[in-house]
């Protein structure tokens, strides 16, 4: 079910893709997470991605997380109509980092049918969102 890449004609446009994910509240002996500083987005055309070479840094917008807060990112650069996999990390401000997310995959979208500002979810198409799920964050 993981891995491969869909072979198809690319455009001279570049690739992008969404990640969204659920920011952590918790440590995983169940204290309370109070110094998160950014999330390593890993992302792969192969199977895992994480933990591996090829990634995104993305601040916290806090170093406590609210419950239920999204977390947003948008992949550039990549190869229109290749399929990647995306995991995440959560890394806190002494360089601690989680375990790796699940791992999601979708198919890059042509960066010329992105529109510049953020997309209602409701007009994004179907499979062209990554939500790697933090069910396993670590330090």
């Amino acid at each position: 079910m993981l891995g491969g890449i869909l072979l198809v004609t690319t455009s001279a446009y570049a690739g992008v893709l969404t990640a969204t994910w659920i920011a952590p509240i918790a440590n995983t002996d169940g204290s309370p997470l109070t110094d998160l500083a950014f999330y390593r987005v890993y992302y792969s055309i192969f199977d895992s991605p994480c933990p591996g070479s090829t990634f995104a840094v993305v601040a916290s917008p806090s170093a406590i997380p609210a419950a239920n807060e999204t977390i947003s990112f948008q992949l550039i650069g990549l190869t229109a109509g290749a399929v990647y996999t995306v995991s995440v990390t959560a890394v806190e401000a002494n360089g601690n980092e989680s375990a790796c997310s699940d791992s999601a995959r979708a198919v890059a979208r042509d960066d010329s049918t992105v529109s510049p500002t953020a997309p209602d979810d409701s007009a994004t198409p179907p499979g062209q969102n990554v939500s790697p799920t933090p069910d396993d964050w670590r330090r």
